[in-house]
């Protein structure tokens, strides 16, 4: 082994020492980035410093995510990546060799590039090239873009089980404050870390699975609907779907704030690809009542699975009231046969009937006040007692006075409506007008 070191000649070995004192300095270089904590940024912008030419960052999305800013060419516009990969072919994502792409102007492509996969066990996080601007690309260039790729798939891989680690945590807050399984010193420690108001106003959504079983991303999800609403949000599984607790911003209106929440997941549900998918709100509800919403809301969906899935798919707890109960519980076939008892000389079609259904509707819906109701059907007030009175002799319901035949007439017209009767309307908001400028009741005091 001696002899054959012997043999090398000494401008070789100079040579050697010299690339792995280049070799050595640029892992001190990047090694000591990560130290730093500077993240994929920091990394980036050691690895600038450590040549001439200029490093674009380029997320699976085309999106640059960061570049060298101070190397000659720094001020180029981002490659084109697309033609890059074209230009080059399939590339292992297991590899961590650079590809050279050679220049073709004619395809616009003014120079000779590297590209290297930023990529961890299959997972393809970005792109990292370099262009040959002002230093002829070789070994050494190779070597930093390779090195610097490394590094920042370690970083990827590193953010994204930290942020894993954290919706865990997330997660298992929201099942305990669904469950009240908890003691109060352990939430409080769990919520502290995490940054979450554990004594905050929220309301429980909860999602069924989808329908065609298509994978949710339940973190994707949340965020989403954060964002669209601006509030913090905890997401868990539940028995049969997706819970989310919306926290309710401090002075909202609650029925405002439900109106809100529901709109938002009509929108997001549309923007996921899962227009099919229930949903159940519940009331805004204390901590404490966390545990009643999940039931409540987990009512909602069985309700609108058995009997509305094509036309009211996003409904709060409030909209139905408490005859869900029964709706979501009983045999189908049972419920069918109580709402033709009821209702059944309504429902034949014949000349006037819809308009008495729709009457006997928006008369529950205006808090049985016959003025209410005249004014938002735009009829006189006799003609909805008129009406009433008609229903009272086609069905014996008189719900002017009756509290049980009122009651049998709700529960009756909310299965109509989950089925889509074309006579009623749909769920829609209850009024908030009234209430959008009222603030949520105060919190008692609990010292």
């Amino acid at each position: 082994m001696a002899g054959a070191s012997a043999s090398v000649p000494v401008d070789e070995l100079r040579r050697r020492y010299e690339e792995l004192a280049r070799r050595h300095a640029v892992e001190l270089r990047l090694s000591a980035a990560v130290a730093r904590g500077g993240g994929i940024s920091g990394l980036v912008g050691a690895a600038a410093e450590l040549t001439a030419n200029p490093l674009w960052l380029i997320d699976p999305r085309r999106r640059v995510v960061s570049r060298s800013v101070a190397a000659r060419g720094s001020d180029f516009r981002a490659p084109d990546l697309d033609l890059l990969l074209d230009r080059c072919g399939p590339v292992d994502v297991a590899s961590t060799k650079p590809t050279m792409i050679h220049a073709q102007p004619a395809r616009g492509l003014a120079r000779r590039h590297l590209l290297v996969p930023v990529a961890r066990d299959g997972r393809m996080f970005a792109w990292l090239v370099m262009g040959e601007v002002a230093v002829r690309l070789g070994g050494d260039e190779a070597n930093l873009v390779r090195r610097t790729a490394f590094y920042l798939a370690t970083e990827y891989a590193m953010q994204r089980r930290v942020a894993r680690a954290s919706w865990n945590a997330r997660a298992a807050l929201a099942r305990q404050l669904v469950r009240g399984s908890y003691s109060d010193a352990d939430l409080l420690a769990s919520a502290d870390y995490l940054g979450v108001r554990p004594d905050a106003d929220r309301v429980l959504v909860y999602l069924g699975d989808h329908p065609a079983d298509k994978l949710r991303d339940d973190q994707v999800l949340a965020d989403l609907v954060a964002k669209k609403l601006d509030v913090e949000i905890l997401a868990t599984r539940g028995r049969e779907g997706t819970i989310l607790l919306v926290e309710v911003p401090e002075g909202s209106a609650c029925v405002a704030f439900v109106h809100r929440v529901k709109q938002v997941m009509r929108q997001t549900v549309a923007e996921l690809g899962e227009p099919e998918t229930v949903v159940g709100v519940s009331a805004v509800s204390r901590p404490d009542g966390l545990a009643r919403a999940y039931r409540e809301t987990r009512e909602v969906l069985l309700c609108i699975d058995r009997f509305g899935r094509s036309r009211n798919n996003v409904i709060a707890v409030d909209d139905l009231g408490p005859a869900r109960l029964f709706v979501a519980n009983s045999d189908i076939a049972s419920v069918r046969r109580y709402v033709h008892d009821v209702l059944g000389a309504l429902l034949g079609g014949t000349p006037g009937s819809a308009d008495l259904l729709r009457t006997l509707q928006c008369l529950f819906d205006a808090g049985r006040s016959v003025r209410e109701s005249a004014a938002r059907l735009g009829i006189h007030e006799n003609t909805v007692r008129l009406r009433m009175a008609k229903v009272h002799d086609l069905t014996g319901l008189d719900v002017a006075a009756n509290a049980n035949d009122q009651l049998s007439a709700q529960t009756a017209l909310l299965v109509l409506r989950l089925e889509g009767h074309p006579a009623l309307p749909p769920f829609v908001e209850r009024q908030v007008s009234a209430v959008l400028d009222q603030p949520a009741p105060a919190k008692k005091d609990t010292a």
